[in-house]
């Protein structure tokens, strides 16, 4: 039984119609990652915190992605490096690093009313230190990471 060839014509319709099927791979691949992705918009953590040493708030904050995760690691490391020393480019380095954590606050709160300019200049230095501290201690929480390690990071 002979097969009938194709012309170049008809080749090309059906490559184009092949192209334009996406293959199961490809929809299983977007179907994966937007599965992925909606389950870290809708990972919200409730943060307690100290906003004084008597009192403790509660804020609902999104998990740090993994970027943001780095970012804390590395400004803590930094700042380890830097608290306790007094000459001038120790102060200025360590100036620099507590200046990001308005940023970092503001992108991690799911309240859009506590913005940078909230984080900066309305609430105190400790607050947002405690904050940042309770979002990575919640991110944390069963993880299998030891409390008393994350908080060397500090």
């Amino acid at each position: 039984m002979a097969t009938k060839s194709l012309t170049i014509d008809e080749q090309k319709k059906k490559l184009e119609e092949h192209e334009k099927k996406p293959s199961q791979d490809v929809i299983r691949q977007i179907a994966t990652r937007d599965r992925l992705e909606r389950d870290y918009k809708e990972d919200v953590l409730e943060v307690s915190f100290n906003t004084s040493p008597e009192t403790i708030r509660m804020l609902k904050a999104k998990r740090p992605s993994s970027t943001e995760m780095m970012t804390v690691m590395k400004l803590s490391a930094e700042a380890a490096l830097y608290e306790g020393k007094t000459d001038k480019n120790s102060l200025k380095n360590l100036t620099d690093i507590y200046n990001q954590l308005p940023s970092l606050a503001a992108s991690l709160s799911l309240d859009d009313k506590l913005d940078e300019e909230f984080w900066s200049n309305r609430v105190s230095f400790p607050t947002l230190q405690n904050f940042i501290m309770g979002v990575i201690r919640e991110t944390q929480r069963g993880t299998g990471v030891d409390v008393s390690d994350m908080e060397s990071f500090r």
